[in-house]
């Protein structure tokens, strides 16, 4: 069954491809959406979830298919979902609708959907150890920080066993060995076997944290706003929709002139503020205390 969020996400850009059909002037407009299967649509529709959102989730593709049919004014023959095979390994595409206008003509779309407009709304897959490469365009920071990564994660993984080892991948194999000797599928934080590990763990994730907020801070204004750019699909049609508020947008590209707020939020949060906007960055382990470490990143409007 596929997570809320993604839900909310899919019944929107499904329901804009349906009054999208309906609002075309051409007679054969047709949509290329999974969801058009019943039984398809029905793993989406979480019906405890939104029992008291549906019609506000139908209403915000309304609004949306308003608001594409009055920026392009030209008479639509298909609307296909590509939001599945659009964003594999593409960090600067997140389309998720391509439209076809009757002169075979396309223009594509990036629609995001949220329960209020101040909420967070989660971007794509980061890789943990190529934000800085890949979002803010520098390598020699990136290599920086990859250094200290290693050794903070050798750090904490030492302490698990008190391990004098020096390589990860030896440590992760120790670790699991222990872990598979005393029963245990995985080590993992909530075991009372290796609940002294929370505390490091939060020293861990606080030490990446701060050294990537130390070389944000450090970066020129070019190198913040191609990161914020790419994150915020500034140069795209990009929607967000918040259903319960009928609020559809855009939102304003970002220049390298404008000022960047390096701050912390909450514990483990690196963000950037500018425009209007606030850009997280948030490393965590993905299960258990030997798994990989990924990094998620968010966007909200700030009010």
């Amino acid at each position: 069954m596929p997570n809320k969020s993604d839900s909310v996400g899919k019944l929107h850009q499904y329901y804009t491809e349906v009054f999208l059909q309906k609002k075309s002037n051409c007679k054969n407009c047709n949509i290329q959406s999974p969801l058009t299967d019943e039984n398809e649509r029905k793993k989406y529709e979480h019906e405890v979830s939104f029992k008291d959102d549906q019609d506000s989730l139908e209403e915000i593709g309304n609004l949306t298919a308003d608001y594409i049919v009055d920026k392009f004014n030209r008479n639509i023959k298909c609307v296909k979902d590509i939001g599945d095979s659009s964003c594999a390994g593409k960090i600067n595409n997140t389309d998720d609708l391509e439209i076809t206008f009757d002169d075979n003509t396309t223009q594509t779309l990036s629609l995001k959907c949220t329960k209020d407009n101040i909420k967070q709304i989660l971007s794509k897959n980061m890789g943990a150890r190529s934000l800085l490469k890949s979002y803010f365009n520098v390598d020699l920071e990136q290599k920086q920080f990859n250094c200290s990564l290693d050794a903070y994660h050798i750090s904490f993984l030492q302490k698990v066993l008190n391990s004098n080892k020096n390589n990860i991948k030896e440590l992760k194999e120790e670790i699991n060995k222990h872990a598979k000797n005393n029963r245990l599928i995985k080590a993992r934080f909530n075991s009372d076997r290796y609940k002294y590990m929370n505390y490091e763990r939060d020293i861990f994730l606080n030490n990446i944290r701060n050294k990537l907020r130390y070389l944000l801070i450090h970066l020129d204004n070019k190198n913040l706003a191609h990161a914020y750019n790419l994150v915020l699909d500034t140069e795209k049609h990009h929607f967000i929709a918040s259903y319960k508020k009928d609020n559809d947008k855009y939102i304003e590209k970002i220049k390298n002139t404008d000022t960047f707020n390096i701050d912390i939020r909450g514990n483990d949060s690196v963000i950037i503020k500018t425009k209007g906007y606030e850009i997280g960055f948030r490393y965590k382990f993905e299960s258990g205390i030997t798994s990989s470490i990924k990094l998620v990143g968010d966007y909200k409007k700030i009010q």
